[in-house]
């Protein structure tokens, strides 16, 4: 066999075996499915399909930056990542653009290269950084569909030959089978991620389900308790069964906590109601001693109707969370119908208590008494609260429902009827022995102390006197109106009763006009003329000092006989003497009826 014959069957055994290489190299690449896997393949397999290369990286283009990246490297440091080339921009960025491969086979050609496509400095600085000195490069483009997706590049540290336009098809054929490769994967990796979305969405789909069909359990469950008309009582212990939680509940039409054994210090007590009347959305309250609270608000538009309060001892989940709101619905719309039923038995006592004053005989009247669980032949007093409107979030309602309660709470045992209309409550109450409402003032007295210590709005309290039978409310009734006049005109937020206000009952007998005609006829000419007001001024005084010259005289600031001559002065002027019992007496009782029934009082605290 000649030398020439030898070369030919050398050439085509090599050529065998590369081929061979680079179809076992794409059904390798080609049958990985993930892209870092299968980035980290082709570059091993690279170095097999040109084996006289020792070192390599696969660029691919970022459409967002516009530059070429580095996404896997053999031989190299990580320092190569950052040599990222725009199109057109060193070797890498020209074949990408050009989409034709390009080979060197000396260090000189290669630098040529880069500088003649104008590299930046820092990426310059970075590849010789990163790499030893090469002797040949061969760079081929990828394409996939023949759009240019990256390049791969491949470097000679040692020159074992010079590359040729052969390995440049040769290693353009891989390359070309690299694209698909990568295409795959992408698509693969896209298709992998569209299924864990879907399937993630699935989950979260199926949790919402779930979610949902636990508040549709729960709202069936509290919305059938409401149905059913059940007392606060049972929806609060099936909130407690539903969430297996601590709740306590605060009632502001009765000023009561129910706590569920949660022990909430009075201080605790007072500044959670303080800010549920500041705040409508739920709040933490925190003790010094790391004790937390949960407080749900439950208000009608803008009045608070009460609460519920969870103590914190962990976090509460998502699903308790939205049972407490559902419950929070509930127990206001459960509240708002126990309000409407207190007002509709509210309005029934009141027009019962008409009916009894307006009864035409004995047997009407213990016919109606008998519906109210009340006896005839009780012993009764009746009072009358009224309450000085406030500014506060809770309505004067609220306030007399308060009041209301601690009425039944301090006479349990006694026969009552009681109603509010507007600002006043109207308390009736029998008992069968005379003896037992003779401290009705001072257990009265008790009760509004406790109720103003706890900074609850003012009232003042009229009380009848005691009669036996309850066809006497009508007297009754007439007494407490009286007695109530008695402490408009004196601007008095006590409690009086009807037998303590003495000369009162005849004059609060006579019409407003009448007294104000009397006072006009005894006193009126010291009255209607300024330079005579300091006679009305000693005149006052005369009285007040139960007609003593000396007392008056020191009061007044002026000598006795001074005194002697404004008294005959007013004497003169009115035509009276007050050496005549009946012309002091009447002087004195237009003095008392102008200071206490004409004259505005001034207010007290």
């Amino acid at each position: 066999m000649s030398d020439g014959q030898e070369a030919i069957l050398r050439h085509l055994t090599l050529s065998n075996k590369q081929l061979s290489i680079l179809v076992e190299s794409i059904r390798t690449i080609t049958s990985k499915l993930h892209i870092d896997e299968v980035l980290h393949t082709i570059m091993r397999h690279a170095l097999n399909v040109i084996p006289e290369a020792d070192a390599g990286y696969l660029m691919l283009f970022d459409e967002q930056k516009q530059c070429l990246i580095p996404k896997t490297y053999i031989h190299f440091p990580p320092l190569i990542e950052q040599f990222q080339t725009k199109p057109n921009e060193a070797i890498t960025g020209r074949v990408f653009a050009t989409g034709i491969g390009e080979f060197f086979n000396s260090y000189e050609e290669i630098m040529a290269a880069m500088y003649h496509q104008n590299v930046s400095p820092r990426n310059l600085q970075t590849i010789l950084k990163s790499a030893h000195v090469p002797q040949a490069a061969l760079c081929v483009p990828i394409t996939v569909d023949a759009k240019p997706i990256g390049i791969m590049i491949l470097h000679q540290l040692q020159k074992k030959r010079d590359l040729t336009q052969e390995d440049l098809l040769f290693f353009q054929a891989f390359a070309d089978q690299v694209g698909v490769a990568i295409q795959k994967a992408q698509y693969y990796e896209q298709m992998t991620e569209k299924v864990k979305e879907a399937h993630e969405l699935s989950l979260a789909l199926e949790t919402k389900h779930t979610l949902l069909k636990q508040r549709y359990d729960v709202h069936a469950t509290l919305n059938q308790l409401l149905l059913q008309n059940e007392p606060i009582s049972v929806i609060l212990n099936e909130l407690k069964n539903l969430t297996q939680l601590p709740i306590g509940f605060y009632d502001a039409y009765d000023d009561v906590f129910f706590e569920d054994d949660q022990s909430i210090p009075p201080h605790t007590k007072a500044k959670i109601k303080k800010q549920l009347f500041l705040k409508m959305k739920p709040f933490e309250y925190r003790l010094k001693n790391d004790r937390s609270f949960i407080v749900y608000p439950l208000y009608n538009l803008d009045i608070c109707l009460g609460s519920m309060i969870i103590e914190q001892k962990g976090i509460i989940s998502y699903k308790d969370q939205q049972t407490l709101e559902q419950g929070a619905n509930i127990l206001t719309l459960q509240i708002l119908r126990n309000k409407n039923v207190l007002e509709h038995h509210n309005k029934r006592m009141q027009e019962t208590f008409q009916q009894i004053i307006d009864a035409p005989n004995q047997k009407t009247v213990a016919s109606m008494a008998y519906q109210l669980d009340l006896d005839v032949q009780d012993y009764y007093r009746l009072c009358i609260f009224e309450f000085k409107q406030t500014a506060d979030m809770l309505s004067v309602e609220q306030y007399l429902h308060q009041f209301i309660s601690m009425l039944k709470e301090q006479f349990p045992g006694e026969r009552k009827l009681l109603f509010y209309e507007k600002n006043k409550i109207t308390l009736l109450i029998g008992v069968p022995s005379p003896a037992m409402l003779t401290t009705l003032n001072e257990t009265l007295s008790r009760l509004q102390k406790k109720w103003q210590s706890q900074h609850k709005p003012l009232f003042r309290c009229a009380i009848s006197k005691q009669y036996k039978t309850l066809q006497t409310v009508s007297s009754l009734y007439e007494e407490a109106l009286q007695t109530l006049r008695f402490l408009h005109v004196r601007d008095e937020w006590t409690i009086t009763s009807y037998d303590k206000i003495g000369l009162n009952q005849l004059i609060l007998q006579v019409p407003p006009k009448d007294l104000a005609n009397f006072i006009h006829d005894q006193i009126g000419e010291l009255l209607t003329k300024a330079n005579k007001s300091h006679l009305y001024e000693t005149l006052l005084a005369y009285f007040r000092f139960n007609r003593s010259v000396q007392q008056t005289a020191q009061h007044l600031h002026i000598h006795t006989n001074t005194l002697y001559q404004r008294l005959s002065r007013i004497e003169q002027i009115l035509n009276i003497s007050f050496q005549i019992q009946e012309d002091a007496l009447k002087m004195q009782l237009a003095c008392y009826l102008k200071e206490n029934y004409l004259t505005p009082v001034k207010k007290r605290e």
